[in-house]
C-alpha cells in the first residue's frame, strides 16, 4: 500500500509491472497482491485504454484462433514422446529468433 500511495503522491501511473519491480515480484505475485486489496475494495484497478498490447493480442487471436485451436485438436493424436519431441523443437526455434533478434 505504501508503494501505491507514493506513486499517487508522484503522479505515477502504478501498474502491476511497475508495482512488481518495486516489490521484487514476478507477475503471479503481484496479482495476487493486488487482487486483496481490490476485493475489499481498498484498491480499484482500470484498464489502460492506451495499451497497445491489448489491442495486438486481439489482433493475434482474430488472426490466429481458429488455427490456434485446430493445432490443440491435432495434437491429442499424438504420442507424449512425440509432443515432447515437438516442445523441443519449439523451444529451440524460440531461441534461435530471440538470438537472432539480439544480434
Amino acid at each position: 500500500m505504501i508503494q501505491l500511495l507514493d506513486a499517487a503522491r508522484a503522479g505515477t501511473y502504478p501498474t502491476p509491472g511497475w508495482l512488481g519491480e518495486q516489490l521484487r515480484l514476478n507477475s503471479a505475485g503481484t496479482t495476487a497482491l493486488v487482487d486483496r486489496p481490490q476485493r475489499l475494495p481498498l484498491v480499484r484497478r482500470s484498464r489502460d485504454t492506451a495499451d497497445r498490447r491489448r489491442g495486438a493480442r486481439e489482433l493475434g487471436w482474430a488472426f490466429f484462433g481458429a488455427a490456434i485451436g485446430e493445432v490443440v485438436e491435432a495434437a491429442e493424436g499424438f504420442e507424449a514422446s512425440e509432443l515432447e519431441t515437438v516442445r523441443r523443437l519449439l523451444a529451440a526455434v524460440v531461441e534461435s529468433a530471440g538470438r537472432a533478434r539480439s544480434a
